[in-house]
């Protein structure tokens, strides 16, 4: 019931902000924006209008007059569907997310991935209490588990992946869940409502000092794929790349990265493979 009412939520937020953008003018080009949220809506939201406004004066400096609008989803699942149907034109997807997208839509394009220090990869974070008695991934052998978002990289595949190749199922749990965004995962871990928790390390960064909470395992994982609808014009799709490729700023904030970097579809074979060894884990 509060995880329902948490989604309408998101909704409205998502709904408001594209109703109070300023309207385009019926000659002007309206592209769609979608995200989804990692943290509490109102944050992704304040981050979100530079970025928005820097889009629309890069694209502007190439030649394309277009009206951004920004439609945040609560789950990384509607934001895939919403890019499947055609209802977005272009969209920041997590590493698994732009794997499953890949599969429903070959003809999506990869426009750029985000770039972590000048490298297309970062960590997710397995957490604990600073007073665990947890001290490796085996001693996880009878714990409560949260995951974040049932499609989330670093939330979900990553971390169940380190468990397999520690010799753990989701038989050798106590119990596990799927809570959603990664400062869920953090809060229910430091309330002590889970023995452990996986996370990005931004989250972690932002809330282990605060939360008494310490890190168990670190993974890589590759970073955000960025990619438009196959169907979206070839200008406006090298117009929206060029606009990545030169940002910097206060722009950057909502990705909290320091650029962007060309990508490959070949960037995410790896991730192809872990997602493959997860099947083992059975959740």
């Amino acid at each position: 019931m509060i995880t329902q009412a948490f989604r309408r939520i998101d909704a409205v937020l998502a709904l408001l902000f594209c109703l109070t953008a300023v309207p385009a003018t019926a000659a002007e080009l309206v592209l769609r924006f979608a995200s989804y949220a990692t943290e509490r809506p109102s944050e992704e939201l304040r981050k979100m209008e530079p970025f928005q406004k820097e889009v629309e004066r890069g694209l502007r400096e190439r030649g394309v007059t277009a009206k951004v609008e920004v439609r945040i989803y609560p789950t990384y699942d509607e934001a895939i569907q919403a890019l499947h149907l055609g209802e977005v034109d272009f969209s920041r997807l997590g590493p698994v997310n732009y794997v499953l997208a890949k599969q429903k839509a070959p003809k999506l394009i990869l426009l750029a991935c985000e770039g972590h220090g000048g490298d297309k990869a970062f960590s997710g974070v397995i957490v604990v209490s600073n007073t665990s008695n947890i001290h490796s991934i085996a001693d996880l052998r009878g714990k409560k588990f949260a995951f974040g978002d049932p499609t989330s990289t670093t939330g979900r595949y990553l971390p169940q992946a380190e468990l397999v190749k520690a010799g753990l199922t989701i038989r050798d749990l106590a119990s596990y869940d799927y809570l959603g965004r990664h400062d869920k995962v953090v809060f229910a871990v430091a309330a002590g409502a889970f023995d452990a928790g996986a996370t990005n390390e931004r989250t972690f960064q932002k809330y282990a000092v605060d939360k008494g909470l310490r890190e168990l395992a670190r993974f890589p994982s590759p970073t955000q794929a960025w990619v438009a609808r196959g169907e979206l014009d070839r200008e406006v799709v090298k117009a929206l790349r060029s606009t990545l490729f030169s940002m910097k700023g206060a722009a950057l904030e909502y990705i909290d990265r320091n650029g962007f970097l060309p990508s490959n579809d070949s960037d995410y074979d790896e991730l192809r493979k872990t997602m493959k060894l997860v099947r083992a884990f059975g959740g």
